[in-house]
């Protein structure tokens, strides 16, 4: 033994190695005292003295497992590793002279031993160099030399974590205790960061979730133990707040950089952090405390979230009044190839986004509720972008509502959330929405027990109107199917629908700046820079175009669209069968069973019809126009089973005001119905249709167990949208018939369909003395009247345009000052824009009255009808073909849609089909107003 002390530097504390060699020898002999965990000898004595107690042995395993861990020593004799790999370890000097002559650290002494650790500044300059001479590392110990706490900490937890799975069972209580004291010292960290205001700690935090050598299972139960530190220091009920200020600062540089994020510099590596954070309950409770908008009542200020920064992210701009960063170049580049790739970033990022909320409505249910609150608070704030103003694209002022982007990708995260119940139309799952949700009051306290999130739904305008003192029905609770359904729908109504109708306004502009470029290129002396000017801005619309299209063109939330509104439409038609509303009050309005739809309708409409709020209907219609103009294959791809259910909702609603009161939106199914039909040749070349679509959609009129009623709901809605109490717009109604003329044009070509107006024909002449005036009696009635106002209408425009043009080509224009040469062009535009959209109609009110003439004849005869459509006829025709003809004829005539020739051709189709009538002959030679025995003659000149 005295060889071995003769070794050791400690013994020039006694006067003699005797002395020494007595002192060892009476500590080995000293009974154990104290925990168990005290160590008696020091380590280079027990060496030395070759006697090794147990409680030695553990006291030497447990300072071996300090230094293999966290890389410390109280001792700077020479020592190599078993494996003869050189350690780097940290010498605390301020501990060692502490506690001498101990020189290893025991479990009591870790404590005080990591926090000096924990307080270095730089630890390089403490390694103390334990090797051989002859030995040396050529690698560096990162771990023994880290400077960052966090980084530091983790590293020594992960190496716990390891250790432990390897270690025998009477050391997993030492290791416990070492991985409880990592957590302490990171949650000491987390809550006092100005012990380390020189360090990063947010940003370590960061980049533990970003290192792809971390392990997904280390990093979770990492913070899981840090959670349970904060829940044992501060209790349950103070958790979330000191939580909340520990992760407060990174849960900011998270936002910053998503806040500073595009499609293609976002880094999706960030939502890990976001993952474990919506996946545990404390956390989660932190995460949407952080997210809960400055100003709740703004809600642009949902956008200045964490949630609401990633929302943002999309390929439109941010704010209002961004930029646009895509399609630079529109007139010159492929648009395929951007639309690609905006595509798939975009979907990545709603992917991320639908499992972030996904895990956080799972999470618990105290997160459930909050979560919906920040969804439903959120839609609530920002129910102004439905407002008319902000339809037709008027800013009051800064805006207050977050962008199109933003209300897109949150729809299209819930359209993600609607899959369960809305991807199978057929799934009972979707008998649970309850139509009565919207009909609902509820103060803050019972919005958790109702189980209703959203806000001022029972302002909604809905389906029919409630009756005057009678309660609505209502449940006594709501699901979240129910929530999750009108809360898809409303996000869809003020994005998609929203963003929609800005598409169409701004593709209306285009085609006016389009014409006035024509006309700017074309005038003599054209000035160049007004040309280069109205260029420059039709390349920034049509950027702002292409941005906006292919934001609602992203094919997977198109999809999903899809699935939700033909669920919608399946739901919608159950609802109108439960027709026991109106019987004592039930506990759930829910329905119980799918039943079979029959035609004619039940004669009692459900009250709960009173309950189901218009934008459901308002975004069927608006998505069946948005795929027919720009994505048709949406729909065709489904083939039939998706098309049944939509012409199903649309024969059910648009011919019954008692289901549907509102006639503006029974006239929008009538545009529904359009955009139902195969593709005809009037149609951008560009959507290239399916021939197999086509084919499905040929069957839906063809094969659809309820066709039969089409011509039926057509004309009562046709009929509805001019009746009295249901009037519109004057000239709104020709907005409505527009797409009704292309649905009765094509029907008539089939057979079935032609039979079902020669019906209806049959049964208004057998009843034209009814007090009720029959259905087709009042429509051609209105059919007859548009062909007047629109014709005339039509001639007039024309000849004033006529009138201008030959003033403007003869140089009076350029005798006027410049503010009067600027008002005529205005006018002009504007009367050529009128003229255009009557020309249309006119035409079409004309052929189908020619179309309806060649199989159904007697009624036209009829003397209440005949002196009124041989005026017409007569009318018309002797300006179309008469010796004033040449006052229509204008440059252009094709960019205002007149073609007067198709126009003769029609009418004298409608006098051959009904020349076998002689009162209807009668009546064109006895109308003095028109009639000359040279107009037929004047007319097979034009002819």
């Amino acid at each position: 033994m005295s060889n071995g002390l003769e070794n050791n530097p400690f013994s020039a504390l006694f006067s003699s190695l005797n002395e020494a060699e007595s002192f060892t020898q009476q500590q080995v002999e000293l009974p154990k005292s104290g925990s168990d965990n005290e160590c008696l000898l020091e380590k280079s004595e027990v060496e030395d003295s070759g006697i090794i107690s147990e409680e030695a042995k553990k006291c030497l395993e447990i300072n071996e497992i300090v230094e293999d861990i966290f890389r410390l020593t109280l001792n700077k004799s020479a020592q190599l590793s078993q494996n003869g790999i050189i350690k780097e370890l940290v010498f605390l000097e301020d501990l060692a002279s502490t506690i001498a002559p101990q020189d290893w650290i025991d479990i009591e002494t870790l404590e005080q031993a990591l926090f000096e650790r924990l307080l270095l500044e730089d630890p390089a300059i403490h390694i103390v160099n334990n090797h051989n001479p002859e030995k040396k590392s050529s690698i560096a110990d990162v771990h023994a030399t880290q400077k960052e706490v966090v980084t530091y900490l983790y590293e020594c937890y992960r190496r716990l974590l390891s250790l432990k799975n390897e270690s025998k069972e009477e050391l997993q209580t030492i290791l416990s205790q070492m991985q409880g004291l990592v957590i302490r010292n990171v949650a000491t960290a987390l809550k006092r960061p100005e012990l380390f205001e020189s360090q990063d700690l947010d940003s370590q935090l960061l980049y533990l979730t970003v290192n792809d050598s971390n392990t997904k299972t280390d990093l979770e139960a990492f913070f899981d133990n840090i959670v349970n530190e904060f829940i044992s220091d501060d209790g349950e009920n103070d958790a979330v707040a000191a939580l909340l200020g520990a992760f407060t600062p990174v849960l900011d540089r998270i936002h910053k950089k998503m806040a500073q994020s595009n499609l293609f510099t976002f880094n999706h590596s960030h939502f890990y952090l976001l993952h474990i954070f919506s996946t545990r309950s404390y956390l989660a409770e932190v995460f949407i405390a952080h997210s809960k908008p400055k100003n709740p009542s703004s809600g642009f200020s949902y956008s200045d979230t964490l949630i609401g920064s990633i929302l943002c992210i999309s390929c439109l701009p941010k704010t209002h009044d961004g930029l646009y960063e895509f399609f630079e170049k529109p007139l010159l580049q492929a648009t395929s190839v951007t639309e690609g790739s905006i595509w798939t970033a975009t979907e990545a990022i709603i992917e991320n986004l639908h499992k972030l909320f996904h895990s956080l409505l799972k999470c618990s249910n105290e997160v459930r509720h909050k979560t919906l609150i920040w969804l439903a608070d959120c839609i609530h704030a920002n129910a102004g972008r439905g407002k008319l103003w902000n339809s037709h694209g008027l800013s009051l002022g800064v805006s207050t509502c977050v962008s199109d982007g933003f209300m897109l990708n949150l729809s299209s995260v819930l359209l993600r959330l609607c899959q369960p119940f809305s991807s199978d139309y057929s799934d009972p799952k979707l008998l649970r929405i309850d139509p009565t949700y919207c009909a609902v009051k509820v103060n803050n306290e019972e919005i958790r027990s109702k189980g209703v999130h959203m806000r001022n739904l029972a302002a909604e305008t809905c389906l029919i109107p409630s009756l005057e003192d009678v309660a609505r029905p209502t449940s006594e609770t709501y699901g979240f199917v129910s929530e999750c359904f009108y809360l898809a729908h409303k996000a869809l109504d003020l994005g998609f629908r929203v963003t929609f109708e800005h598409l169409i306004r701004l593709n209306q502009d285009l085609a006016r700046m389009q014409r006035a470029f024509i006309d700017a290129q074309n005038q003599a002396g054209a000035n160049a820079e007004v040309v280069r000017a109205i260029e420059e801005r039709i390349e920034m619309e049509m950027t702002r175009f292409l941005s906006i299209r292919a934001a609602l063109l992203e094919p997977q939330s198109l999809s999903l669209m899809a699935q939700l509104i033909v669920a919608t439409a399946v739901w919608l038609v159950q609802v109108t069968y439960d027709v026991s509303t109106g019987e004592t009050p039930r506990k759930s309005y829910t329905l119980s069973q799918f039943r079979t739809v029959k035609f004619p309708l039940p004669e009692e409409v459900p009250l709960t019809l009173s309950c189901v709020p218009e934008f459901l209907i308002e975004n069927t219609a608006s998505f069946l126009s948005f795929v027919r103009r720009f994505s048709p294959r949406t729909l065709e791809e489904q083939g039939f089973v998706f098309l049944d259910p939509l012409l199903t909702q649309v024969l059910v609603f648009m011919g019954s005001p008692e289901r549907m009161r509102n006639p503006h939106l029974r006239a929008r199914l009538a545009e529904c119905l359009e955009s139902l039909l195969p593709h005809h040749n009037e149609e951008q070349p560009a959507l290239n249709p399916n021939p197999l679509g086509s084919f499905y959609r040929e069957s839906l009129f063809k094969v659809h167990p309820h066709r039969k009623q089409i011509i039926k709901s057509l004309l009562d809605v046709f009929v509805g949208i001019e009746m009295t109490g249901q009037s519109v717009a004057f000239e709104q109604k020709f907005n409505y018939r527009r797409p009704m003329y292309i649905v009765m044009d094509y029907l008539w070509q089939i057979e079935e369909h032609q039979v079902c107006f020669q019906d209806l024909a049959a049964e208004a002449e057998a009843n034209m003395e009814a007090v009720t005036p029959p259905l087709f009696l009042r429509f051609i009635n209105l059919l007859m009247n548009d062909a007047v106002f629109l014709l005339d209408e039509a001639l007039s425009n024309m000849a004033q345009l006529r009138q201008m043009q030959t003033a403007r080509e003869a140089g009076e224009w350029r005798q006027l000052p410049l503010h009067e040469r600027e008002q005529n062009e205005g006018y002009l535009q504007h009367i050529g824009m009128i003229a255009r959209f009557d020309n249309i109609l006119g035409r079409e009110t004309i052929h189908t009255l020619e179309f309806l003439t060649s199989k159904i004849t007697s009624i036209f005869s009829h003397s209440t009808m005949v002196d009124r459509i041989a005026s017409m006829l007569n009318y018309f025709l002797y300006h179309l073909v008469g010796p004033n003809k040449k006052n229509f004829k204008v440059k252009d005539q094709k960019e205002y849609e007149f073609n007067p020739a198709n126009i003769v051709m029609d009418i004298c189709k409608i006098y051959v089909h009904l020349y076998e009538s002689d009162s209807f002959c009668l009546a064109v030679s006895q109308d003095g107003r028109s009639y000359s025995p040279q107009l037929f003659t004047l007319a097979e000149d034009v002819l």
